[in-house]
Parts: C-alpha cells; structure tokens; sequence
C-alpha cells in the first residue's frame, strides 16, 4: 500500500492531486492520501452552490469555495479537521458497500487512542452519539475513490456562519443538505489529540495489515496534477456552473424604504433574465438595471460593479443603498 501525505492547504491542488491519483492507472496498490485544506467550503457534486451557501460572507471572507467529485453535503473545512482519501482499483464493483469495511483501519486507530468511535448510518463515524466523520465516494471506471473528514478542532462555528442561513425562496432541483449534528474529538476526550499524531498512528494501523510504502510523485505527476488544477478547479465554472441553472425569487420589506420582490432566471451561472417589483418610491424605473444585469455572473464582486454603474436611491428611493439590493440578489 501506497502512503501519500501533503503539508499542502490549498484545496484546489489537493483535489486535483486526489483526481489525478484516482484517474491514474499507474498505481497498482491501494494509496492513503492523508491532506489538509485550509479555510475552505467544498459543495457535494450534486448540490447548487447559491442553495448551500452565504455567497456574500464566504466572499467577503475570502473563504475558498470548491466542488468535489463525490456526493453528499456541504462542509466546512480549516486545519482542525484532517481528510484521508483511500483510493484503489476495483474490478469486481464491490466498493460500493464497503464504507464500514473501509473505516474500520481509522475507527481502530482512533479507539487506539481513546476515542470510542464507532460507524453509524451509512457512512458517518460517530462519538457520543455525535458525527465527526462524514464520507463519500466516487468511481471512475475500475478506479475507486473513498475519503472522508475526521473534527479535532475545527471552529464549527463556521458551520453556522457559512452554510446553515436563512435562504431566499429558491426553486430547485438539486439535493439539499440537511444539518448533522457534530462535534470535535477533542472536545469530547480528555486527552487532546493532535491531527500530526493521528496520522502516524494511523499509518501505523495500516503497517499492521499491509506492507506500507512511501508514494513519490515524480515530475509527469506533478505537471499532469497541476494542469488539471488549472484546468478544472481553478476554473470558476467546476464549482458554480454546474448544476447552477434555477430560478430565483426574494422578496423584502425594509422598514422606512419600503418593498422590493425580484425574480430572475439563472442559467450556467449567469443572471438571464431578472425583474424587480415593489412599492418603493424611486423615480427612475428598474429596466436600465435590469438591462444591466443580463449576463452577469452570478456572484456577488459581478453584481456589485454592475449596482454600483447604477443609481439605486433612483431606481429604489432616497434611503436605499446598494448593500438593500445586493442582499436582495444574493442571500
């Protein structure tokens, strides 16, 4: 077995590394990858990214925002949480039942160390009845992907701030997330583990079972991971256009100002169509803005350039401002 561990915190590169590893028929033993993303919201493959998250903030925070090539729901990543991937091939389709068969090497290392994990559901590990491991999979011909997140000490805070908001109406398709319940090992045990020292340990669990080598990414490695990181994860469309197309209503009353109600039609990521409606008192008619929309990103620094080429105490009245119609756009 192939051992592969990053100091790199860039999710962009990490997914693609976990891609390339996953892809590459080159490797004929099974690969523990074991990473570590910093400051990062990663969507579900088969989630709509304006559904699942506070645009505005994570932007405003400068928060990384990535899809992954698994499903399942939207997490929050930073360096208190450590993600192993195990990745191998796998000719007789059998994977696709064997999440507790695949935890059980992680479940062993954390009991090893005072944590009484233990597998839950489908796919969750769990602690005093509490999730701190999520996992997914992906298969991409004979090749199979299973990784997951393992909470020592991550600021879960950030679960509320980012993720868990008070939507606008959105119509969509697409699978939404449901809040777990979670928490951090290291708030459930007495002796404070660090995510270096699981590690070891865990390599050490998988000595036991196999013969554990060092994987050494050689220079074609290296080039192929970092094109497909420019290629598909730096590129803002992997995340945002797919399964981006919905249509969109908001509606708000703001004491003293007044009511404003838009619909607008989202395509690929792209504002298509939009109309705003309302009892305000602006003198200007909303078509110029309107007008001015169409074919906009739907992100927040896009349509904020665009409100700003625009007179909105005009459009709305005296005492809007242009945050009133950006949290209208986006939520």
């Amino acid at each position: 077995m192939y051992i592969y561990r990053t100091d790199c915190v860039d999710p962009k590169y990490n997914l693609a590394t976990e891609e390339y590893l996953t892809r590459s028929l080159k490797f004929d033993e099974p690969i523990l990858f074991l990473w570590q993303n910093d400051n990062t919201i990663v969507v579900g493959r088969n989630q709509n990214a304006a559904w699942e998250i506070n645009l505005q903030q994570a932007e405003a925070d400068n928060v990384n925002v990535i899809r992954r090539n698994t499903g399942g729901g939207t997490i929050f990543h930073d360096l208190g949480n450590m993600n192993f991937s195990i990745i191998y091939t796998d000719k007789e389709n059998t994977a696709v039942s064997m999440f507790s068969t695949m935890l059980e090497p992680v479940i062993e290392t954390l009991n090893r160390m005072g944590v009484a994990a233990q597998f839950s559901g489908r796919n969750d590990i769990v602690l005093n009845e509490k999730k701190i491991s999520g996992n997914a999979m992906w298969k991409e011909g004979q090749r199979f992907l299973q990784h997951g997140t393992i909470l020592f000490n991550a600021n879960l805070d950030k679960l509320t701030k980012y993720l868990t908001v008070d939507r606008a109406k959105i119509l969509s398709k697409n699978i939404k997330s449901i809040a777990a319940r979670v928490t951090n090992i290291n708030s459930e045990v007495e002796h404070k583990i660090e995510i270096k020292d699981f590690m070891d340990e865990l390599i050490k669990t998988y000595e036991t079972k196999n013969e554990v080598k060092e994987l050494v990414l050689e220079q074609q490695d290296i080039k192929a991971i970092e094109d497909l990181c420019e290629s598909k994860y730096r590129d803002p469309n992997w995340t945002y256009a797919k399964n981006a197309t919905f249509t969109y209503q908001n509606k708000v009353r703001i004491e003293g100002k007044g009511g404003v109600d838009v619909l607008a039609q989202i395509v690929d990521g792209k504002i298509l169509d939009v109309k705003f409606y309302g009892d305000f008192l602006g003198f200007a008619g909303t078509e110029k803005l309107e007008q001015s929309l169409i074919n906009v990103e739907y992100k927040t620094k896009d349509i904020k350039i665009v409100l700003e080429q625009n007179n909105i105490q005009a459009i709305f009245g005296d005492n809007f401002v242009i945050q009133d119609i950006l949290d209208l756009l986006i939520q």
